[in-house]
């Protein structure tokens, strides 16, 4: 039971780091045609009013729940919603894809430390031993099987936006580890990405009056979209389900896939060839969950 429990939660994480691999490229795609605070206002009030379709019916019920756990469900919505996606896009607009991903590689090290201290978590050998091969693969994927072009990194201001924003997804891990138990996880993600949106609302304003307003194009409406249903609805549904399951400090290590999501959504959509680094550090980072998921002792 144990054994397939933990099958589903990284299966779960699976499907939302490839999710999340395709938001990083579109969003270093469209970085000068739509504004990072656009993007992330409109893909969350529409994944709410999507959401809200399903779950109104279920809202009588979970008021109490609600009223109990606002502070939480705010800072939820403040942390993952809200902060994390406008981070990373202000980010992608300064920085490159490589360094992005590096500081998002961090991640995992991050919530297995804020579980140690907020959640009193124990962290075993095998778990710290998976955290750097993964580190690793990530490395191979990132710097073409060159290791030592990390020295040859020069960081930007991107690069510290996108540090505050691994900070900042660390911490949104830990929230979602203390949700309670008996509300509804559908009705929290309406809760979490509305709260957010209304958040977002007066940043979103000010930079539609004193930078760049939201166009309406065809590319900002297919960008809406994949961010809305795929991103979002589906990729914040599973994560969320796969920490409930495995907690932060195991569940973080699956964001060290996304490299290698990234390699294969180039060779698929690209044209770009999968190269044997891709498939090195691919293994390493598979070598790294695998070792992430055991139990400690």
């Amino acid at each position: 039971m144990k054994t397939n429990q933990t099958i589903l939660a990284f299966a779960l994480l699976a499907t939302a780091t490839l999710a999340w691999s395709g938001n990083i490229v579109i969003g270093r795609a469209v970085r000068a045609d739509l504004p990072p605070l656009g993007m992330s206002f409109w893909r969350w009030f529409l994944c709410c009013l999507v959401l809200l379709f399903f779950t109104a019916p279920k809202f009588p019920a979970n008021l109490p729940i609600i009223k109990r756990e606002w502070k939480l469900l705010l800072v939820m919505s403040a942390l993952g919603i809200a902060t994390f996606n406008s981070l990373q896009y202000y980010a992608l607009q300064t920085t490159t894809a490589i360094n992005v991903t590096l500081i998002l590689a961090t991640s995992p090290a991050l919530m297995a430390l804020f579980s140690v201290l907020f959640l009193k978590d124990r962290i075993g050998w095998s778990q710290i031993t998976g955290i750097i091969i993964s580190f690793i693969g990530v490395a191979i994927v990132i710097t073409n099987g060159n290791l030592a072009r990390l020295l040859e990194v020069t960081f930007r201001v991107g690069d510290l936006w996108m540090l505050a924003a691994a900070l900042v997804w660390a911490g949104y891990s830990i929230t979602v580890k203390m949700r309670p138990d008996d509300l509804d996880p559908l009705v929290m993600l309406t809760l979490i990405t509305g709260t957010g949106a209304i958040l977002l609302l007066p940043f979103y304003i000010w930079e539609s009056l004193v930078f760049k307003p939201m166009p309406i194009s065809p590319l900002s409406l297919v960008t809406i979209a994949y961010l809305t249903f795929i991103a979002s609805l589906l990729a914040f549904a599973s994560y969320n389900r796969g920490v409930s399951l495995i907690g932060p400090a195991k569940a973080g290590v699956a964001i060290h896939l996304m490299p290698g999501w990234v390699a294969i959504l180039a060779f698929i959509f690209l044209g770009e060839r999968l190269q044997s680094f891709h498939i090195l550090g691919i293994a390493c980072i598979a070598v790294g969950i695998a070792l992430n998921s055991r139990r400690s002792r």
